[in-house]
């Protein structure tokens, strides 16, 4: 960095949140009644590179800021990927990968700011992951109970989980718009349901193999 580098703040998709950017190229347009800023930035600490963009009215000075791609709240967890690493092999993984898909677009959703999407995809998200593990049964506290009942959760889990397809229900049935806060409850409640399940499954077994046996 040096010194006559521009310095702005803006939003890190990687570092999540605002962090200081290094402008690499602006240029504007001056239109009838606004000036169209466009600017190359560089993340000072990731080093990701985005666009910003920048709108501002002449008649009153106010500014509207937008930035590509769209900056996320919070990061999709490691074990997703691993669909594009070749860790899901037979029927059933390549059924567990099916859900990763879906739950990537559940992020992408939020981050596109389309919540009642996303609220729909997260109650669409748990139903399969229970009709995976326990069968279709005929409702939702059905399927809750028989989840619970074979280990996979626990009872604080499952009233979390009541929950959390209620939201999904609610923006389905009724026109509820949920808040990003709200989307983020709700998929802190889908990480800690489905973390076990398909992301640490396949580590706990390679940490196993890992640690030597105890000695007779």
């Amino acid at each position: 960095m040096t010194e006559e580098d521009k310095i702005v703040m803006a939003p890190c998709s990687d570092c999540v949140g605002k962090r200081k950017h290094r402008v690499l190229f602006e240029t504007a347009q001056h239109e009838e009644e606004t000036i169209e800023k466009y600017a190359m930035i560089e993340c000072c600490g990731c080093s990701r590179i985005s666009m910003g963009y920048q709108r501002v009215w002449k008649y009153d000075g106010s500014i509207d800021h937008d930035f590509f791609p769209s900056p996320v709240s919070r990061k999709e967890p490691a074990w997703v990927y691993w669909v594009w690493l070749g860790q899901f092999r037979s029927s059933a993984e390549q059924e567990a990968a099916k859900l990763m898909f879906l739950l990537r677009e559940i992020y992408q959703a939020v981050h596109g700011s389309q919540y009642r999407l996303a609220a729909m995809g997260i109650r669409a998200l748990l139903e399969q992951v229970m009709i995976m593990k326990v069968g279709d049964l005929p409702t939702f506290n059905e399927k809750l109970n028989a989840f619970q009942g074979d280990g996979y959760i626990s009872a604080l889990q499952r009233d979390a989980m009541r929950a959390t397809l209620d939201v999904g229900d609610a923006a389905m049935h009724r026109g509820f718009v949920p808040t990003e806060a709200d989307l983020n409850v709700a998929l802190d409640v889908v990480e800690g349901v489905m973390a076990p399940i398909f992301g640490h499954a396949n580590e706990a077994r390679a940490l196993a193999g890992r640690v030597p046996p105890r000695k007779k």
